[in-house]
């Protein structure tokens, strides 16, 4: 592993000593379940459980990127850079369509436990759902033989990060200028027992993924083209059968339709700003033409 020289190199993994404490036992899966979820079916932050989290988003963040894109939900923080189309590498044949190049990565501090800077199996995999489901939003025919480069980096993981990543991920491409054959949304939901929790937290999600005790467990994730009306994506963890998964894509299809106009009105803000702006540089640029303008016919009157 390469070592860190800007700071001291503690271990990759650690153990606090507040766990001994008998305060901090280890709780069982029926105690997580009671804290996660109250008897009146609400969560601990007091959402139901088809209730998302509130987003908050933001476009062109990153400077030196073609399109960026940032989102906040809950306590999930996902930035996302979109880089001009290059040539694609080792490439010795003709490709009629372009190609989407997509990296997942967590922070060293995204999660609880510290994070080696080596790409994990957990990150490749969800580099791939990324790319699967961003791969039929984009106009790929109009870059042949060009790959677009699409890096998602999680700065908190808070649960449904990579819903959260394929959506800002469709932010940036707009952002960017690529052509679009329609806007990505996405969303998470997890499974226990008859439970649909819409938006997971971490630890909701932790539950979800060790009810082995339930019949239904595990997470459920649908991306989805909300005009064109299509699923590019679904990707589904733990053991769901049939009736539980489609009543649980039924709901995160709703969820992701909630999501639009969102969207629509962060790049439609976006879209007034930037003709704001050339609006004023161009009549900066009149105004400055015309001043030259005085100037010279000012000197050549002097010359007379």
């Amino acid at each position: 592993m390469p070592q860190d020289t800007k700071r001291i190199n503690g271990p990759e993994v650690s153990t606090s000593y507040w766990i001994h404490c008998k305060a901090n036992a280890p709780k069982t899966f029926e105690d997580r379940l009671s804290d996660a979820i109250g008897k009146d079916g609400k969560r601990k932050d007091g959402r139901r459980l088809e209730e998302s989290r509130k987003y908050y988003a933001k476009v062109g963040v990153v400077s030196t990127a073609k399109g960026s894109a940032y989102i906040e939900l809950g306590n999930t923080k996902v930035i996302v850079s979109v880089f001009d189309p290059r040539e694609i590498p080792k490439q010795n044949k003709f490709n009629e369509l372009g190609e989407l190049y997509c990296d997942f990565k967590f922070s060293p501090f995204a999660t609880l436990v510290r994070k080696t800077p080596q790409t994990d199996a957990r990150e490749r995999s969800m580099a791939t759902a990324m790319a699967s489901a961003l791969n039929p939003s984009v106009c790929r025919h109009l870059f042949p033989n060009l790959q677009i480069d699409v890096f998602a980096n999680v700065l908190e993981d808070g649960g449904s990060a990579l819903s959260v990543a394929i959506t800002a991920a469709g932010l940036a491409l707009c952002d960017a200028c690529i052509p679009m054959f329609d806007i990505v949304t996405a969303a998470t939901a997890g499974i226990l027992g008859d439970r649909i929790i819409v938006d997971p937290t971490a630890e909701e999600e932790s539950l979800c993924m060790d009810g082995y005790t339930e019949q239904n467990h595990g997470l459920v994730m649908l991306a989805k083209l909300s005009t064109l009306d299509q699923v590019p994506e679904i990707r589904q963890y733990g053991n769901v059968d049939v009736e539980m998964l489609w009543e649980t894509c039924k709901q995160l299809n709703t969820n992701c339709g909630d999501q639009v106009p969102i969207v629509q009105q962060l790049l439609v803000s976006k879209v007034k700003t930037r003709l704001r702006e050339l609006e004023v540089d161009s009549d900066e640029e009149s105004e400055h033409d015309k001043s030259k303008e005085d100037a010279a016919d000012t000197h050549s009157g002097d010359d007379k």
